[in-house]
């Protein structure tokens, strides 16, 4: 048994000096308390010798770094030995992470030397040169994740030249040039994706997925099991969109995944989660970071990879709206690709489930020359120019969201079926598709943006709210401006998201605001909500969809913030048992506080006008916390650019 302690990391040091640059444990226990140091220049390898089996319990910090003749500070757990991470500690290479059939427990439940649990952060610090993560556990005994799950990982890769900068899913022994380059031959290719049981911090670099195939001859995988929102981080997010449409900005072209991520989401209030994924971050064909935000309105886990193929243009109807006047308008896909967005009942699964939604998706467009370099919608509101001449339908009336989310189609390629695949913005940084049936609406899991350039979608919205309101859900929505061609509005309601049934019809009657309040509620059901506007030509324009939740009769304190998302106007609506002070804070992707406020509330329901603090922070998904006494909520708040 070795003990390593804080005060004793010099008395380590000179141990190590007996074999340069190298801690090599054959079948030993190597203890390092919570304090101590370990800090190898080189690399570190336990492994099982016979019936002494090679064991390091680290409840501190293990630093192992390149050092002068050409080591590596490399991180290998040979077969049968044995690694127990516990909370709080680190292990820091810049070398390689090495798995091959031995066990590195930091999840689950696993006593040794009087310890019981695990966790600890595995930080991937490479100054010159990729990192290869690999994995090899085939053997029978090696099943259980347990043995092989991360806990806490953060990149932080900070090789100077960006092509190597970045940590691969690799094969065992495989190790790269400071350029990228693969420097010696795969012996063993890996079998086993980097699962994540906590959190996962791109601080620096990237996780390339596609640089091998695992053993079975699937691409690898990053595999987030913690189902909140915030476990993975990337700073900024949104990526920035600032600068030209048709480059790559500096800072996209870092902290993504170049590849595939899967992830457990979940129905909540606001719940939405980020894919920092993305393509090739070097070379003509760079892309860098294409996020995209998924909202699932059922739980369960969704994978998404970006895909660079480009669909080529089409012909359809003005404004996705077939029957509309006018002939056919050509539709650009925009040539920065497409996401592949797959749902799973399970992280382990093999072939995709089929629940409905998601809610929505947002896609974040970062590359793209084939589009106005602003990335804003050319000759919005025109009435000349067009095809034919002045717009036909929409004359003068403003028609500024000219680039449309969709789902592809698998024959014919490229159709856009309204409703589900006509949703307009005003700028291509920010798309957003919402009112999904399924993930695979179209026969395709493929989701990508359309510019319509000179045949915009009209941007008179309906904007629909859902509040509770006594026994009942109050809605409410605008019309801006009501056109003379409308007759009326229909009222839809759902208790799934997906199966809709009309509850109300409501006639023109020249206003911007309508009301109705649904009596026919039940406490704690949610239920979902969209208007549809008819016109004297037989089109139907959608609202958002919304949702709200009477709370039960024992629920004395409860919250619910909307629109979501929303642009700048938001509100909340709180139901509070007794006088007393309510808590309002906001935090970033990153944890950051960004805003805070309170309210001295009467017992009873509130309505509280969030509007002069929502405006004020930028686009993007935050966490917002509603405190009162003792009482927490956590509602996720996402802020978008255009109602839809």
């Amino acid at each position: 048994m070795v003990s390593v302690k804080s005060y004793s990391a010099c008395f380590c040091i000179a141990l190590l000096w007996a074999q340069p640059d190298l801690f090599f444990n054959q079948g030993a226990l190597v203890y390092v308390q919570a304090g101590a140091l370990v800090y190898v220049q080189g690399g570190m390898q336990t492994n099982d010798n016979g019936a002494n089996q090679g064991v390091l319990e680290n409840l501190g910090e293990i630093r192992c770094v390149d050092g002068a003749g050409g080591y590596r500070g490399h991180f290998k757990i040979g077969e049968g030995a044995e690694v127990n991470s516990r909370p709080n500690s680190w292990i820091y290479l810049q070398g390689n992470y090495h798995n091959i059939r031995g066990h590195h427990r930091s999840t689950g439940t696993f006593a040794a030397n009087g310890n019981t649990t695990l966790g600890g952060t595995v930080e991937f610090n490479g100054p010159n040169r990729p990192q290869v993560v690999s994995i090899y556990v085939s053997n029978a005994t090696q099943s259980n994740p347990q043995n092989w799950t991360f806990y806490d990982v953060r990149i932080n890769n900070t090789n100077n030249d960006i092509a190597g900068r970045f940590v691969a899913l690799d094969c065992e022994q495989a190790d790269y040039n400071s350029n990228g380059t693969l420097a010696t031959a795969c012996i063993d290719p890996p079998d086993r994706d980097m699962w994540v049981a906590n959190t996962l911090t791109l601080q620096s670099g990237r996780i390339h997925t596609f640089t091998t195939s695992l053993s079975n001859g699937t691409y690898a995988e990053v595999r987030m099991l913690n189902n909140d929102p915030l476990a993975i981080s990337r700073s900024p997010w949104p990526p920035n969109s600032t600068g030209g449409f048709n480059v790559l900005l500096a800072g996209n072209d870092d902290r993504y995944i170049y590849g595939i991520l899967r992830r457990n989401v979940v129905v909540g209030v606001g719940n939405a989660y980020n894919f920092p994924v993305g393509g090739v971050p070097t070379g003509t064909n760079a892309r860098g970071i294409q996020g995209i935000v998924v909202a699932p309105s059922a739980s369960h886990y969704v994978r998404v990879q970006f895909d660079p193929t480009v669909q080529g243009p089409f012909n359809q109807s003005p404004y996705c709206r077939p029957g509309d006047p006018g002939p056919n308008r050509q539709y650009n896909p925009l040539n920065n690709g497409r996401w592949e967005i797959m749902p799973f009942p399970a992280v382990d699964a093999t072939a995709p489930s089929n629940p409905s939604g998601p809610s929505s998706v947002t896609m974040y467009n970062r590359v793209v020359s084939n589009a106005p370099t602003t990335g804003d919608c050319p000759n919005a509101g025109a009435t000349s120019g067009l095809p034919g001449g002045s717009d036909p339908y929409w004359n003068n009336y403003p028609t500024n969201l000219c680039f449309v989310g969709y789902n592809q189609r698998s024959a014919p390629a490229g159709i856009l079926t309204p409703p589900n695949n006509c949703e307009g913005s005003s700028t291509g940084w920010t798309v957003q598709r919402t009112n999904f049936s399924a993930y695979n609406l179209n026969g395709t899991y493929y989701y990508a943006t359309v510019i319509t350039h000179n045949a915009p979608l009209p941007s008179d919205e309906i904007r629909l709210t859902a509040i509770p309101s006594g026994s009942s859900i109050a809605l409410t929505w605008e019309v801006t401006p009501e056109r003379e061609y409308v007759l009326g509005y229909e009222l839809y309601r759902s208790t799934d998201g997906l199966n809709f049934s009309r509850i109300a019809q409501v006639d023109k009657q020249g206003r911007t605001t309508y009301h109705h309040q649904d009596v026919y509620v039940q406490p704690l059901t949610r239920y979902f909500y969209r208007v549809e506007q008819h016109d004297a030509l037989g089109n139907i324009r959608y609202s958002n969809t919304v949702e709200a939740i009477l709370p039960g009769a024992g629920e004395a304190f409860s919250v619910q913030l909307y629109p979501q998302p929303f642009v700048n106007e938001g509100f909340l609506q709180v139901n509070v048992p007794s006088s007393g002070l309510l808590g309002f804070q906001v935090y970033d992707a990153a944890g950051k506080l960004v805003l805070k406020s309170e309210y001295n509330l009467t017992a009873g329901s509130h309505h509280i006008d969030l509007s002069p603090l929502l405006s004020r922070v930028a686009i993007g998904n935050y966490n917002a916390v509603v405190t009162f006494g003792n009482e927490v909520r956590s509602i996720r708040l996402i802020k978008s650019d255009h109602m839809h």
